[in-house]
């Protein structure tokens, strides 16, 4: 991290690191809770199993819930604490070695790839909608792009790129909301029948 740093656009950058790796953490761990009491019990009833397609069952029993062998929300824990403690530690003033930028970078778009595809898996393969993955979902989304803005400004893959970052933090904002709004837009069309039978009766 550059001695020319925002301090404070790096504090904020901590804090929303904090507060959206808490809120995900919590989630990867609600869901791994389930996916155990799953294994003990093939019936037993979720909170989050709210209707017949907002439903985690399925989603966690599915082939994509468990891509590498082993429950993804494992992924989340190991994900969401690391950019906890990234925050954290740019709360404390760190200065993070460009290495280090780097590598949080790459694993923000691999997480970005990978939730991409499970949200089309969700959506188009099992059908189903699962509470507590579109929490991690609202979270991981402003966690990958104000981060991209901030490590590319910060120089993470040269000075090349410092340019292309600087343009991503003046439309972070916008580009959060695109992308909030590209994926209610997909649920919308995947689900709108099922939610207009959920929510008035009315099959459409």
């Amino acid at each position: 991290m550059s001695p020319k740093a925002d301090t404070t656009s790096y504090r904020g950058w901590g804090l929303l690191l904090v507060i959206c790796s808490t809120v995900g953490f919590l989630a990867t761990m609600v869901l791994t809770i389930d996916r155990i009491r799953l294994l003990s019990d093939p019936q037993v009833a979720l909170v989050c199993d709210i209707s017949p397609f907002v439903t985690c069952g399925p989603v966690m029993a599915s082939q994509a819930g468990a891509l590498f062998g082993f429950p993804n929300p494992l992924l989340g824990i190991a994900g969401f604490a690391i950019v906890g403690t990234t925050g954290a530690a740019l709360l404390a003033d760190a200065r993070l070695a460009r290495w280090y930028l780097a590598a949080l970078e790459i694993g923000c778009l691999l997480a970005a790839v990978f939730l991409t595809w499970l949200q089309t898996q969700s959506l188009y393969v099992i059908g189903a909608l699962c509470l507590w993955c579109m929490v991690v979902w609202a979270v991981t989304i402003p966690i990958v792009v104000i981060t991209t803005a901030a490590t590319l400004s910060a120089g993470a893959f040269g000075d090349g790129v410092r340019r292309f970052g600087r343009a991503i933090q003046s439309w972070r904002v916008p580009i959060i909301a695109i992308w909030y709004l590209a994926i209610v837009t997909a649920i919308a069309l995947r689900f709108y029948r099922e939610f207009a039978l959920l929510w008035f009766g009315v099959a459409l």
